[in-house]
């Protein structure tokens, strides 16, 4: 499902009204523009600059720099214009630029439309000097274009727009998640999956949300939705179904007798606090060819202190049994689990972790341990990886 589209804002009503040709592509205004090169020949290449929105419109407030498509732009004498930087980015799969120009009038530029109309001279008037039929407005009353990026998001991501990430970022799509446990460590990590372009999340908590999830999970609910005690994963996919439209929930517990739950799921999050049920889900997992993270803490208070570790076990195909060596079984006598000492932070730091550690195995992140099993050591403030190849 797409992204709604942008609303006609002052600026952007006003680049129409001009007859600009613009296109809305991947969070980008692409302006097409002529410019000269170095050969002295008139070519038609591209701004591009990285949307600045609020909710679904436009509005003030952007930096000096701007992005161009096309070879080296020249002066009407052959001459590489002083303000363009070489820089390759891909602003979408088959869009990308190779120039930043940097031009920064004192006191900056007070709008959009500003901005591009001054960038759109400093390049295609070297153009209109060496063919007055070369303008950047050959068509007045442009249509307006925005190409439909079946974005998962229910408005724009301009943060990868705006860091030149859209083609990296691209490489989530086609990825199913499944978050098993909202109560605390998966509650951050549905923060953090939930901003990024996976097709879809589910949801799998058969728990109600209390107060005491309230102080260990993102967000700040209010006391009437305490009061109500929803099902954890109602409550989460309630809320971050706001930001991605793939978001779904199943409010039960994950068992052997519901394990069809996971099917067509690509990544497994494992996040409960049930450590004896977990080995079934792991068996399923593993015959289905899924990869997953386990993660887990065991803190304590000693002498009024707390102190600890946290735990990020990863298991890809190809390396299951070492996955599943390092991951610790309940004792008999005492569920680490059931009586673990949980606060917010350390519940995102293991969620962080968890997220980074996916991020690696799809390429996202550069990996050069690709390390099946992290702890972090709260005591010592210490990193620890094992099972390096």
């Amino acid at each position: 499902m797409s992204t709604a589209l942008l609303a006609r804002g002052p600026d952007l009503g006003r680049l129409l009204d001009d007859g600009y040709d613009i296109t809305l592509a991947a969070g980008h205004i692409i302006v097409r523009i002529p410019y000269v090169t170095e050969n002295r020949t008139v070519e038609r290449g591209f701004l591009a600059h990285p949307v600045t929105v609020a909710g679904d419109r436009f509005v003030s407030g952007t930096d000096h720099r701007i992005w161009f498509g096309g070879s080296t732009p020249c002066d009407e004498h052959g001459r590489p214009l002083t303000l363009a930087t070489p820089e390759l980015r891909a602003i979408a799969d088959n869009i990308q630029v190779s120039f930043m120009l940097s031009s920064k009038p004192s006191g900056g530029y007070p709008d959009q439309y500003t901005k591009i109309t001054a960038y759109t001279r400093i390049v295609a008037d070297y153009a209109h000097a060496l063919d007055p039929t070369a303008t950047p407005t050959p068509t007045p009353g442009a249509a307006w274009q925005e190409i439909d990026d079946d974005s998962p998001f229910a408005y724009r991501d301009t943060a990868t727009s705006r860091a030149g990430l859209t083609a990296v970022n691209r490489r989530f799509r086609g990825h199913r998640i499944a978050i098993v446990g909202l109560g605390g460590s998966g509650s951050y990590i549905l923060d953090q999956v939930a901003k990024t372009e996976v097709d879809s999340i589910l949801l799998i908590d058969g728990d109600t949300f209390d107060n005491h999830n309230a102080f260990r999970a993102p967000g700040a609910p209010t006391l009437d939705t305490l009061r109500t005690r929803p099902p954890k994963a109602i409550h989460f996919a309630s809320i971050y179904a706001n930001m991605h439209q793939g978001v779904t929930a199943c409010a039960q517990y994950l068992d052997e007798d519901n394990l069809d739950l996971l099917e067509g799921a690509t990544f497994v999050f494992l996040a409960s606090d049930d450590a004896a049920g977990k080995p079934p889900v792991m068996d399923w997992l593993e015959a289905h060819d899924v990869p997953f993270i386990d993660v887990g803490m065991g803190i304590e208070e000693i002498d009024g202190r707390l102190s600890g570790l946290l735990r990020i076990t990863t298991s890809l195909l190809g390396r299951r049994d070492t996955a599943r060596r390092r991951i610790p079984r309940p004792a008999p006598e005492r569920d680490a689990y059931a009586s673990n000492i949980q606060t917010a932070d350390l519940n995102a730091l293991n969620a962080v972790l968890a997220v980074i550690r996916w991020k690696r195995s799809l390429g996202i992140y550069a990996d050069a341990t690709d390390e099946a099993h992290t702890t972090y050591s709260l005591i010592t403030n210490e990193i620890a990886n094992e099972d390096l190849p």
